[in-house]
């Protein structure tokens, strides 16, 4: 067999050898700025994604409610964008807290007291 595959054959034509380092050098080149390219796509996805609030809503998380100590939740009702709560609190009262799901603010909240019945006649 004859030809430039074994690897005890002789040098290159130096024309040819110049041709390849050009092609090499070309190769290296079109690497590296389709990589430039491809961090500066993500780059931009990133950019566009954010909402300049840093990762308070990422992933659809708001930041946390301050419902009081030894209070927990026992209702939940959604409607577009609020949602309001029904919190009993430690002492045995309830309040109803109105969130707003486009902001992650308390809108209001509600003390709840119970009403004495009215005597019967």
């Amino acid at each position: 067999m004859t030809g430039n595959l074994d690897s005890g054959s002789a040098p290159n034509d130096p024309a040819f050898e110049k041709v390849r380092r050009k092609m090499v050098r070309l190769l290296a080149i079109s690497i590296a700025v389709l990589f430039v390219g491809l961090i500066a796509v993500l780059s931009a996805v990133v950019y566009r994604t954010s909402d300049g609030e840093g990762a308070r809503r990422a992933g659809g998380t708001l930041p946390p409610v301050a419902i009081g100590v030894g209070a927990r939740i026992t209702n939940v009702a959604l409607d577009g964008n609020n949602a309001l709560l029904t919190v009993e609190r430690a002492d045995g009262g309830q309040d109803l807290i109105l969130l707003d799901l486009a902001t992650g603010t308390v809108a209001s909240r509600y003390p709840v007291q119970a009403a004495e019945p009215a005597p019967a006649n």
